[in-house]
């Protein structure tokens, strides 16, 4: 294309309202789990985190689309695309820097499990000392956590991309310990046919984490900006407060 037919192109989407940054479709990315985000029976993602990712695009009038994809694909895709979002992922040291957090979705609350017949004694010091295995899906959470909390390396067992093989793992015996949110641990159990008295809670991770709406380094500017300014008008507003799976578990008794 000649310098004169770009001019021209660029003259058409600008008297579009568009840019070239904005031609590929924005795609928010996530993955399997519930109850913040899964797929419903007619194949719709749906769940806690969802909707607040639903409420703060429908207030950006950013069109959008929400793919549930392996958590190591969505992670790629985000940090490769401009045009790329992520939730829920979990806000950590490590990962600082790695993403631009632009909404919080949701409070988290992370345990190291244990199966529930296993009686030993589990606390910090002893996994610090390499007395027990720590099983975590590759590139997931669970093998940060535990680095954090400061299990030998050589301890850390990390399985395949499969959502539930760390707790596969340890309930096979083949790992003594996973890590997992409280509220999204149960919600997996029962949506794979296991009973969640299978493992148990031993060791409650202590510091405020969260689950968000986070773009790569390579974000447009343009959208990021449209989506904190819509956050931003909602909390003005009062109108927009965090997921809390105690309602859902609540509505589910009822």
């Amino acid at each position: 294309m000649t310098y004169k037919g770009l001019i021209n192109v660029l003259a058409v989407l600008l008297m579009w309202g568009l840019s070239p940054a904005h031609a590929d479709p924005l795609i928010i990315y996530t993955e399997n789990y519930p109850p913040y985000n899964l797929l419903d029976d007619d194949g719709e993602v749906v769940g806690l985190a969802t909707e607040k990712v639903r409420q703060v695009m429908a207030s950006s009038g950013l069109e959008y689309e929400i793919r549930l994809v392996p958590w190591s694909r969505a992670v790629h895709y985000t940090q490769n695309n401009a045009n790329a979002l992520i939730y829920s992922i979990t806000r950590t040291p490590a990962r600082e820097s790695q993403f631009d957090w632009l909404v919080p979705l949701a409070e988290s609350s992370f345990y190291v499990f244990n199966r529930e017949k296993d009686i030993r004694v589990i606390d910090l010091e002893s996994i610090r000392a390499g007395a027990y295995t720590g099983a975590c899906v590759s590139n997931d959470l669970g093998c940060e956590l535990f680095r954090v909390i400061g299990m030998p390396n050589h301890k850390i067992l990390r399985v395949a991309d499969n959502e539930t093989a760390d707790f596969r793992m340890v309930v096979a015996e083949r790992a003594d310990l996973y890590i997992s949110d409280i509220n999204v641990n149960t919600r997996l159990r029962l949506s794979e046919g296991f009973d969640p008295m299978l493992t148990k809670p031993v060791l409650r991770l202590e510091g405020k984490t969260g689950f968000y709406l986070a773009g790569g380094a390579k974000l447009d500017p343009d959208i990021r900006s449209g989506i904190v300014k819509a956050y931003e008008a909602l909390m003005r507003a009062n109108a927009y407060q965090l997921a809390d799976p105690q309602k859902l578990q609540s509505r589910l008794s009822r």
